[in-house]
């Protein structure tokens, strides 16, 4: 666990997202979102899996899109931003090569 990152608990994941508890276990039962903690009672939610079980809540609702789906496609989209970010990162260093 990060110390300095903030942490949510169940009932305050459920009221930041506006979400009930139920479709937020099922979130979770998705592995959409992963939860330190054994159960809703001692779960623990960093500020990024507010942000992605708002994006889920988005995407099933809009795009009546299932679990499994948006499960699917949240993770195509992690890994989308990782690799912009690594070819910003590479672009950078190259771009130093031709400065020179």
């Amino acid at each position: 666990m990060d110390l300095n990152a903030q942490y949510f608990s169940f009932e305050e994941l459920c009221n930041a997202t506006q979400t009930p508890s139920q479709t937020i276990i099922e979130i979770i039962n998705y592995g959409i979102v992963e939860p330190e903690g054994s159960g809703p009672e001692t779960w623990l939610f960093n500020t990024q899996m507010i942000s992605v079980t708002k994006k889920a809540c988005r995407l099933h609702r809009d795009l009546e899109i299932d679990w499994s789906g948006i499960a699917l496609a949240i993770s195509l989209l992690e890994e989308l931003d990782q690799l912009r970010d690594e070819n910003q990162r590479l672009r950078n260093r190259l771009k130093r090569f031709f400065d020179e």
